[in-house]
């Protein structure tokens, strides 16, 4: 990372990285952390960063509205970064969707926040078990979730934090047949645009279907690869690559990082646009 990222002095927060599932059984262990730590009355902005969250029902989004109201006591702000879809579906569903206008942020290519709130918003960094960071002169003290009680962990490293994260959109809600309900994806899908130009369509369109064909010889089962050549507009060529869920990606980004032979290809990387996908 170029620049090292320094917290201000004046930048008084607490941040909260909930785990992938935020729901009744979490939120009493949450409200109790803030009690033994007496962080009702701590005055600084609360931060949420949802990008771990996949599951979520109505006592969390009590829990969110009493954050709120906590912020807004202490005259501070409230933010929201990079929520999944199915967190603003529940917002709707319990009529809460209000109180979240205008402090959701979403963070740039690089992971970074700009927010016209606040000056500093610090960037994510994972923590499956879900942490909570305290940020008072310049300094950081962070906790990881127990089963009964916060445990201080090492402070958090800014600067390992990753570019931007993909929203999870695993689960969506929908209007049913009279009632709403939950449906969850049945595959994700990666697609990598190659602006190759007229000229190089053929050649692009021949080397990534060797690759192609080093991924199947490797014995990767995708669920689907496709490869498209465009019509309009013109001198694009296109592969569709299907998995059966996220972490079925995260082994295919592993097995490229494993056996590197698949650059000798010479499949052109270069002025590609990738978009991220899941299916239902």
């Amino acid at each position: 990372m170029a620049d090292s990222i320094v917290i201000p002095s004046s930048f008084r927060a607490i941040v909260m990285t909930p785990p992938s599932r935020v729901d009744s059984s979490l939120m009493p262990q949450i409200q109790q952390y803030i009690k033994q730590n007496k962080l009702h009355d701590f005055d600084g902005h609360r931060i949420i960063h949802m990008h771990q969250v996949e599951q979520i029902d109505s006592s969390a989004v009590a829990t969110l509205l009493n954050i709120i109201q906590i912020a807004e006591k202490h005259g501070r702000q409230f933010l929201m970064c990079d929520p999944p879809p199915i967190v603003r579906s529940y917002l709707e569903i319990y009529g809460a969707s209000q109180a979240v206008e205008g402090r959701v942020l979403s963070s740039a290519n690089d992971g970074t926040y700009h927010s016209v709130a606040l000056d500093f918003v610090p960037p994510y960094v994972p923590n499956p078990k879900g942490r909570l960071d305290i940020y008072a002169d310049g300094k950081v003290r962070s906790y990881e979730f127990g089963p009964r009680s916060l445990n201080e962990i090492d402070p958090v490293d800014l600067n390992n934090h990753p570019p931007k994260v993909p929203t999870r959109a695993s689960r969506m809600e929908i209007h049913g047949e009279g009632a709403r309900e939950e449906i969850k994806s049945s595959g994700y899908v990666y697609v990598r645009k190659h602006n190759c130009g007229c000229g190089a369509t053929h050649t692009t369109f021949d080397k990534l279907h060797q690759l192609h064909g080093w991924f199947r010889g490797k014995g990767f089962d995708f669920r689907d690869v496709e490869l498209w050549a465009s019509d309009v507009p013109a001198g694009m060529v296109t592969e569709k690559m299907t998995f059966r869920d996220r972490m079925h990606y995260d082994q295919f980004q592993t097995l490229l990082k494993i056996d590197s032979a698949w650059k000798d290809i010479g499949a052109p990387m270069e002025h590609i646009e990738e978009e991220f996908y899941y299916m239902y």
